[in-house]
Order: structure tokens, then sequence, then C-alpha cells
């Protein structure tokens, strides 16, 4: 009997469509389901993900303009729920770059206590503890609200969402629920290995984060090959410079021979320049 039971749920199973992935793995270091991490290797609904020693960065499968890039020990899992996408933040610090949405109608980061629907838009999120998060905002637009789960056990099941607006941020806990919307002063920055002095709320209103057009982690997560292109490229007009300057050497000392044997009686007849000089040495 148990063979058979066993038998159906094998056929039964056989019959499930595959899991379709929902990011790559583009660039770092880090771990897929605890397995070492490469680049490009896909990410399954609900696999945990976790960066170590630099910032890495996940681009989402369904919409190919939008990224997710991690700071070092910060951990997240993606979810699909009808056309939303949703991104659980586990720990640690997050920028999201979402340039499109591809087929999903919002997209939702979820952290210990607050649920951010996110429209497009470029934004910090940090969970700070094990039950408080924080979102700065850089661009676009956001809802953030308590997780309904929150919500129930604060009393405050119909409490409205906030709407913040770039460069506001606000946080929220499971024990205080939203706090006030913070007006930031400068761009957070997403932390490095071993550059981190104070919490994304503290860099963005202390102004110790960076310009509003600055971003360290798309400077710190460039590839490889482009930066070798930029160097080569570099090289290349430095190369350039430096021949056109040879060649404006050379014609500065032949036009000086000339002249000098004009004036020194060696040219020929009026109207001739006799032998030309030899080449500079």
């Amino acid at each position: 009997m148990r063979i058979l039971a066993l038998f159906s749920l094998l056929l039964f199973t056989s019959w499930l469509p595959a899991a379709e992935p929902l990011a790559t793995w583009e660039h770092g270091t880090g771990t897929i389901a605890s397995a070492p991490a490469t680049e490009g290797a896909k990410i399954l609904p609900g696999i945990p993900v976790t960066a170590d020693g630099v910032i890495s960065r996940l681009t989402l499968s369904k919409a190919p303009k939008s990224q997710i890039m991690l700071s070092p020990g910060t951990t997240v899992r993606l979810m699909e729920s009808g056309t939303s996408l949703l991104v659980y933040v586990d720990s640690g610090v997050i920028q999201g770059n979402i340039g499109d949405k591809g087929p999903y109608s919002d997209m939702h980061i979820i952290g210990a206590a607050i649920d951010i629907r996110i429209t497009g838009t470029l934004f910090v999120v940090e969970r700070v503890k094990a039950d408080t998060d924080y979102i700065a905002l850089v661009e676009g637009r956001v809802e953030v609200n308590l997780r309904k789960d929150v919500a129930k056990k604060l009393g405050d099941d119909n409490a409205k969402g906030v709407e913040l607006n770039p460069r506001e941020g606000i946080g929220g806990s499971l024990t205080g629920g939203l706090t006030r919307t913070d007006t930031l002063n400068s761009r957070p920055q997403l932390p490095a290995a071993g550059a981190r002095n104070g919490s994304v709320r503290d860099d963005a209103m202390d102004g110790s984060g960076g310009g509003w057009t600055e971003d360290n982690a798309l400077l710190v997560t460039t590839d490889g090959e482009l930066q070798s292109s930029l160097v080569e490229g570099l090289a290349g007009e430095i190369s350039g410079q430096i021949s056109d300057q040879i060649t404006q050497d050379i014609t500065n000392q032949v036009t000086t021979e000339v002249v000098k044997q004009i004036i020194g009686g060696s040219a020929g007849a009026p109207g001739e320049l006799g032998t030309p000089p030899g080449p500079p040495r």
C-alpha cells in the first residue's frame, strides 16, 4: 500500500511544472541555497541568497532592467504571488534599482515589520535588527505599510500606508509600528565590507552618505570587462595624444632645420629650398 501511495505521489509530482528562476546572480561572492554562487547562476523561488565578501548583484529574470544589490552579510528570498514579485529581506541591506517591472503589476520588499510596495524607483532598505526595518527613498515613489500580521498584532489593522517622496525615509518595528517620516540630508550608500560606520538612517540623516547622483554600489559591482575597456580606452587616448605630440615635434624640428639652412645660405637660388635636411636625430 505504501509503495502504491509513493508511486502515485511521484506520478503526480512529475506532472507539476518546473519552477522558473526569478533572478540571475550577476556579480559578487556568496551562496545560493548554501552552495557557492557563480556568475549566471539561476535563483529559484524561495531559495535563500546570501552575499558575503563584497557587494553582489542580482538581475530579475522577468524584468532584466531591474537589479537588486546586496551588501555583505545580506540574505534575501524571492517569491511570486499572483502578479506580484516579493523580495524578503531576512538580514542586511539591499539596494533596488527598478527600471522595469516586466510582467509584474507591482513589487514588494518585505522586512521584519514593513511591506514596501514598489512601482518603479531607486531605494535602499535595511533590516536593522531582527525586528526593525528602514527604507530610504532616492528616486520615485513607494508605499510603506506594516505587514498584515504585524498590524494585526499591534491592533492597527486599518492603518493607512505612508507614501514616501524622493529623499525621504521611514522605519518600522514589530513593537512600535511605523515611525514618522524623515527628510534625508544625503543619499545613503550600500555599505561594503568593512566600510560601515552607522545605519542607513544614520548615513542619510547626518549627511555622511553621499551626493544624490553618486552610487558607490554601481561602481563596486561594475564588471571587470567594462573596467578593462575603460582603462584600454584611456590608454588608447593617451597613446594617441603622445603620437600626435611626437608628430608635432618632428614637424617643428624639420621646419627649424629648413629655416636654418635658408638663413645660413645653404639653400639654392631664390625660390629653391636646396637639399632637404636629414631626419631628426
